[in-house]
């Protein structure tokens, strides 16, 4: 952004989520800001700059020798220098160097890092060699080579893993050898494998993003020597990595036929660019995120005029631009990067086709933000624009350690440069050093746009780089279910345990009676194992591997299964899905599916989140006269609350006030503009003293921002990172100030049709200590002014004392007004600057840029210095809608049981009413408000004290909060609490934190205002932590990351301020509405179906044990086997798995219709009563139970006699029996879990029988092999015999009849909610059946039948309307008290 003259521009704007005001601002270009000694280049309207001087001013001068501070100029290519300085101009500027030997006046921050540029000073020859890491990233874990070691390694940290290759190796042991040695293997290999090949198949596609990071082609400047980095040394083992790594690429690139191109073929870095110029594009966006604290605000080169290109004659240089891959690059190389390309490291900009520094990039691969942000180069390098003079720089850099704050950062830039202003004839030289910062940086991963080329030079790579030093930030986070699992876990190997114990000690006194049998099927002991406590050990490790199915391996695996497809369910839902957005709803974290089915506290944002952040200007007051008609979605909800409906009268009101001012503006674009007002437009025509102050106003509206345009005439467009400024620049634009033009720092606005022209001198932007920003500029009469616009809390405590009293209070009044209103307000004031006070602050302004420690805090003060004095303007108020569907989600959340807390950064008015708009707060409620008027901690709880005594009848004790975390009713819809952010910063860090936690939990409504992201998350974790509750949060901006990754559950909103929040969420979201579905359809869905999965799977593995274990009660616990080896094997893996699946991926009760038609269903996941220490024994017992009569029967059949088959042959075999228990049990363990299903359709009813079929064709196969040793022919024998059939028919009969009497019990005399619920939806589809087959008869009856039928159909109508069903609070879900958990 640059004219003729070279003049630079910068426009930093920033947007702070949830303030009351438009938080944006501005910086001057650290590397070439703007000068106080140069004139303007139109001469129609200003003074022509003197003839003598090379550069700019934003003063007019009369003559040479006019007062000015030196500009960082624009060197000419011919290699003139600037006219020097007068004296005064050096007094003022205060030149900060020293020769060589002197001490250097910034002094370097220890540790940092040093970067050489063909010159290494003497003092730095002796200093440690600093190391840095290539630019070869990976993230990938696993080599082809370590694969297999890695990954196994990676497995066996699990414990279960551990036991189960524990019971493997100890069945190598001949005492202890299995039949088969090999089927041990099996189970734990097929785990392996599935888990290894999920975890390549991860790591490889994480590998291709590697690779193509790492082969993108740049441009780096070779035939120099770059002094920070030496030759890389590849050993022998790199060079086996490397070659296996390669070669299996290869093979997998030629099994997939996928090599279309060589290798190296970077046609599109070739080929034409079709970016625009940079000269007739101003498109310019700096960053707006939380926290960003903007550097380096002035020129720190306005005190040290230098180059770091070595002036003289041209000398040959082999130095060239060589296209190389990405990983090639190393610290201290000089890169060149074109337009559209990717940045390959974290760049210090030296120079960019722009002469004025100035270039473009897109950070969307940082946070999500499509806006550009521009960036500048350093002014000593701008003349590094060549490869010859790329070669002959001499510097070097001082820098912070690598970090990773993605918005500051710190450095110097070092040289050492001839000393002109010696008389001595010796060459003298003294050191200059430019400080940088991150406006300086391009950071890897942002894209170049606008721009032909920059070139840079590497300050950090790889592994150091921002955007690698953020990855995996989110925390690792595991469901409820999944946490107390392991104590299931444990309670299973307590079992197995003590089931090997007592077998071990049953077993000696077996042995001991001289009893024991003779006959050892697994093994022989040697002499040395004959004694009875040597049995005893023996016995106990036997059984070890005998029962090893108590503890289910496989059972994280099929969690794991379950929850990817339900994921990929919640991916698929159509009904999630924002078409705006083109964005579904996206589960980043895979293994928390369930929580979001136990969810009882949700803590929101506000801005964005609730709302659209989509700003339009609706009301303003001038000079105490408030303008604009508005009815907004925050006054509409209050007089909803009130019991007013006037809304119809006022939007008509409005629309006619529309209507007039249209016919009244001459000027603007009326009709397009969200604010009304024909008042306004008549008093901006009338020549009257308000009438100035008006057009003052909006004059300031137009100028006081960091707004910049981009096209000009009709398709002049306004960019800003900031939706309030972008509103208050159109709203300004649509009454006649239009802003033509931000080029080059020279504001063009036409006024009421008039054009005006006004020079930038500097923007001092927005902090988050600040809340304000200010302009300052030079309008066409040479007068300087001061535009600042904030919060009014600090606009107000700023104004000068000759402001009215009378004025003040009035615009505080309307100010509060239209907060109550629900707008985000902000105040306007204005400063006039003589020229002498200007430039005095400029030296302190740039002087402290220049501070290398504790710059933010001496910019900061600098700044305070300036913005005092104020003159009040006036204020402003800007609306941010509600999204769509927000009050009816709150509604559907909140009669499921689930809490909503509002935490924001807005003022307590704004959030009050737009609680009052979303159905947060009701007509009737007793606001206890805790505000700033307390001011000690002491304060703070006695209010809250009084509050729980007053109106809950409690005392705040502990005892108290003991018995209330057990009550999870919904809370008194009488009360809600507003409290602002500095009194809770008190209540965060005192002892009565959970008394405050007591007052909320009562109360309906909680309401945080003028919190910080630290706040928010510091909400979280104290109600999650003191409650024991399920949370989750929901947000859109930078601000709400702590917050999303502080809860259970985050979930982001990908909005209009990035995608930050939607990146560091759990699950990303289009809009607020979408919540509903994502919770009580799949979250309750989820919850239902894991807790049912997991006891399914102890059930199961409980049943098979114990039949295992009653059978060596018959067998003096000699560790046989009842059944073939085979079986205990494939149990898991083929018998009985895929029903458990199939019923955690598909059941449910209700379809999604029900689920949000009936949302009370939802409160059975906040009590946790789907998954419970009850259902586990419960879980157990059946088992037990089902155990004992799959072997008692046949048990009690085979003590009746012996059976033969038609064949002739015995079936007493060991072999023999044990199909005779299997097979029942098998038929038994799946109808369970069938029956055990909410719904029953032809997938389940499929994969019940798929089970069976495939437990049959393995035993009539393996039964036919040789292999199968005694098991020969077992099917042959036993599937002939009458008594086989009458064996399974009773066990499946005496085992399954408690539980189909239970479940049959249960429904018709004890029904639950969703069983009541269940037959009044089939009813009512009945009845609805029943109409449609009445409304075709009726269609088919003659004329007179139709009529008389037409006739009676409403008294049947009105009959079935009548229908209802009165759910019994006996039966109802919402319980008080919460089942024990296991824990």
């Amino acid at each position: 952004m640059t004219d003729s003259k070279g003049n630079s521009t910068i426009h930093r704007s920033r947007s702070l989520v949830d303030q009351d005001f438009p938080i944006t601002g501005s910086q001057s270009n650290p590397s070439s800001s703007q000068a106080i000694s140069e004139s303007y280049s139109e001469k129609s309207d200003f003074v022509e700059a003197s003839k003598g001087s090379s550069h700019d001013s934003a003063f007019p001068v009369e003559d040479e020798s006019a007062t000015s501070v030196s500009h960082l100029s624009n060197r000419k290519r011919s290699g003139s220098n600037d006219r020097p300085p007068n004296s005064r101009l050096a007094s003022c500027a205060n030149t900060k160097e020293t020769s060589i030997s002197g001490q250097l006046n910034l002094p370097d921050e220890a540790p940092s890092r040093r970067i050489y540029v063909n010159h290494t000073p003497d003092e730095h020859v002796n200093l440690s060699k600093q190391t840095f890491p290539s630019n070869k990233i990976r993230t990938s874990m696993y080599t082809p080579l370590n694969f297999v070691p890695k990954n196994l390694y990676n497995q066996f940290r699990n414990v279960a893993n551990v036991f189960f290759l524990f019971l493997i190796l100890l069945q190598l042991i001949p005492a202890f050898a299995a039949r088969h040695s090999a089927l041990p293997f099996i189970p734990l290999s097929i785990i392996l494998l599935s888990t290894g090949i999920k975890d390549g198949f991860e790591d490889y596609r994480r590998s291709i993003l590697d690779k193509k990071f790492n082969h993108t082609i740049t441009f780096k400047l070779v035939g120099w020597r770059n002094v920070n980095c030496s030759m890389e040394h590849i050993g022998i083992w790199r060079r086996i990595k490397k070659l296996v790594s390669h070669t299996v690429r290869y093979n997998i690139k030629s099994f997939k036929n996928a090599s279309q191109f060589p290798p190296y073929a970077p046609s599109v870095l070739y080929s034409e660019r079709n970016s625009r110029d940079s000269y007739s594009s101003n498109f310019s966006l700096m960053s707006a995120r939380e926290g960003i604290e903007a550097l380096g605000m002035g020129n720190a080169s306005l005190f040290q005029n230098f180059s770091v290109v070595t002036k003289g004659p041209p000398q040959s240089s082999e130095a060239h631009f060589e296209p190389v891959y990405r990983k090639k690059i190393q610290v201290g190389d000089i890169v060149r990067v074109r337009a559209n390309e990717a940045i390959p490291a974290d760049l210090l900009i030296l120079s960019t086709e722009n002469k004025e520094g100035v270039c473009y990039v897109e950070t969307k691969n940082l946070d999500g933000e499509t806006n550009l942000k521009d960036k500048y180069s350093l002014h000593s390098t701008k003349e590094c624009r060549s490869e010859l003079e790329c070669s002959s720089a001499s510097f070097w850099i001082h820098s912070e350690e690598p970090h990773s704050d993605l918005y500051n950062l710190i450095g110097v830039l070092k040289a050492q440069v001839p000393d002109n202003i010696s008389q001595t004839t010796e060459n003298t030289s003294a050191i200059k050093q430019e400080p940088f910062n991150m406006s300086n940086i391009a950071l890897c991963g942002c894209t170049l746009r606008n721009s032909k080329w920059i070139i840079g030079l590497a300050l950090y790579t790889g592994p150091e780089t921002r955007i690698q030093m953020n990855r995996g930030v989110t925390p690792s986070k595991r469901s409820r279910i999944t946490r107390e699992l392991n104590w299931t876990i444990a309670l299973n190997f307590v079992l197995l345990f003590l089931m090997c114990i007592i077998s071990g000690l049953l077993r000696m006194v077996f042995s001991a009676r001289q009893n024991s049998a003779k006959v050892y099927e697994f093994y022989e002991l040697s002499k040395a194992t004959a004694s009875v406590p040597v049995q005893g050990i023996v016995s106990i490790f036997t059984c070890l591997i005998l029962f090893q199915n108590l503890v289910p391996i496989s059972l994280y695996i099929t969690i794991d299964i379950v929850r990817t497809m339900q994921s990929f369910f919640i991916y698929s839902d159509i009904e999630m899905y924002d078409e705006k957005l083109d964005y579904p709803c996206s589960p980043k974290s895979w293994n928390i599916s369930d929580d979001l089915g136990q969810i009882e506290y949700v803590f929101s944002d506000k801005t964005g989140t609730l709302t659209q952040n989509v700003m339009y200007f609706k009301r303003t007051t001038i000079n105490g006269k408030v303008y604009g008609e508005a009815y907004t979605d925050a006054t509409r909800g209050f007089d909803r609350a009130v019991g007013r409906s006037n809304a119809k009268q006022r939007l008509n009101e409005i629309e006619e006030d529309r209507d007039e001012m249209i016919k009244l503006s001459k000027y603007g674009s009326p009709e397009t503009s969200t604010f009304v007002s024909s008042t306004l437009v008549r008093e901006l025509q009338s020549p009257t003293e308000q009438s100035t102050y008006c057009r003052k106003f909006f004059t300031v509206l137009a100028l006081c921002h960091s707004v910049v345009t981009d096209g000009h005439g009709d398709s002049l467009v306004y960019n800003s990172q900031s939706p309030d400024e972008e509103a208050l620049v159109k709203a300004a634009c649509n009454l006649g100030f239009i802003l033509k033009s931000t080029k080059n720092k020279r504001y063009i606005v036409e006024i009421l049709g008039k054009r005006e022209r006004f020079q930038v001198l500097d923007i001092i932007p927005f902090t988050s200590a600040r809340r304000r920003m200010s302009i300052i500029i030079q309008d066409k009469d040479k007068q300087i002014y001061l535009y600042c616009k904030g919060a009014d809390s600090v606009i107000l405590n700023r104004l000068a004392e000759n402001n009215s009293n009378e004025l003040i209070e009035k615009t505080a009044q309307d100010l509060s007004l239209f907060a109550a209103e629900g707008f985000r307000t902000l105040c306007i004031a204005e400063r006039k600057l003589e020229k002498n006070e200007y430039l005095e602050w400029k030296v302190k302004f740039n002087e402290a840029s220049l501070a290398l420690h504790d710059r933010n805090e001496k910019i900061d003060q600098v700044s305070n210095l300036v913005e005092k004095e104020l003159s009040l303007l006036g204020g402003t108020a800007i609306e941010d809608k509600l999204q769509d569907g927000v009050p009816e989600t709150i509604d559907l959340l909140s009669r499921a049981g689930i809490k909503l807390w509002v935490l924001t950064g807005d003022k307590v008015e704004t959030a009050t009413n737009i609680g009052y708009s979303c159905n947060l707060l009701e007509s009737g409620m007793s606001i206890i408000h805790i505000n700033s008027s307390f001011s000690e901690p002491e304060q703070i709880k006695d209010y809250i004290l009084k509050n729980l005594s007053t109106h809950f009848g409690l005392e705040g004790s502990e005892e108290e909060f003991k018995i209330m975390m057990q009550n999870h009713d919904p809370p008194s819809t009488k009360y809600a609490v507003v409290i602002d952010g500095s009194v809770l910063s008190m209540v965060l860090e005192s002892e009565f934190a959970y008394q405050f936690v007591m007052l909320c939990k009562n109360c309906r409504t909680v309401l945080c205002c003028r919190v910080s992201p630290s706040q928010k998350a510091a909400v979280v974790s104290l109600v999650k932590r003191s409650l024991d509750v399920t949370t989750l949060a929901i947000g859109d901006g930078a601000n709400d990351v702590s917050m999303i990754q502080q809860a259970d559950i985050g979930v982001g909103i990908a909005g209009l301020e990035g995608q930050a929040a939607a990146m560091a969420s759990d699950y990303a979201v289009g809009q607020f509405r979408f919540l509903s579905r994502l919770l009580l359809v799949h979250g309750r869905w989820n919850y239902k179906r894991t807790s049912q999965l997991i006891s399914n799977f102890f059930y199961k593995n409980v049943i098979w044990t114990f039949t295992l274990f009653w059978y060596q009660l018959f067998n003096e616990f000699d560790g046989n086997y009842i059944f073939d080896y085979t079986y205990v094997m494939l149990f898991n893996l083929l018998f009985t798995s895929v029903p458990v699946i199939v019923s955690g991926c598909f059941d449910k009760d209700v379809d999604a219709e029900a689920s949000l038609k009936y949302p009370h269903l939802y409160k059975s996941g906040i009590l946790r009563q789907e998954w419970s220490k009850r259902r586990f024994w419960l879980s157990v017992l059946d088992g037990i139970y089902q155990s004992m009569v799959c072997f008692g029967v046949a048990l009690f059949v085979f003590y009746a006699g012996n059976f033969v088959s038609p064949t002739g042959h015995q079936t007493e075999s060991i072999e023999d029996i044990g199909l005779f228990i299997s097979s029942p049990a098998i038929f038994v363990i799946n109808t369970y879990i069938l029956i055990n299903q909410e719904s029953l359709d032809l997938v389940s009813v499929g994969t019940w029988l798929f089970s069976l079929i495939v437990f049959w064709f393995w035993t009539g196969v393996y039964s036919e092999s040789l292999d199968s040793n005694a098991f020969h022919k077992s099917t042959f024998r036993v599937g002939r015999t009458l008594a086989f059939w009458v064996v399974n028919l009773l066990t499946i009969v005496v085992s399954l009849f408690p539980r189909l009497s239970t479940i049959l019990a249960q429904k018709l005399f004890f029904p639950r909610e969703v069983d009541m619920l269940k037959w009044k939806i089939k009813r009512e589809e009945g009845l609805h059946m029943e109409d449609q087959a009445s409304t075709v008869e009726v269609s088919t009856a003659p004329p007179s039948l139709s009529t008389s039928v037409r006739d009676d159909s409403p008294n049947v109508s009105y009959g079935r309307s009548r229908f209802s069903l009165s759910l019994p609070s006996s039966h109802s879900v919402a319980s008080t008290k919460r089942p024990q958990t296991i824990a």
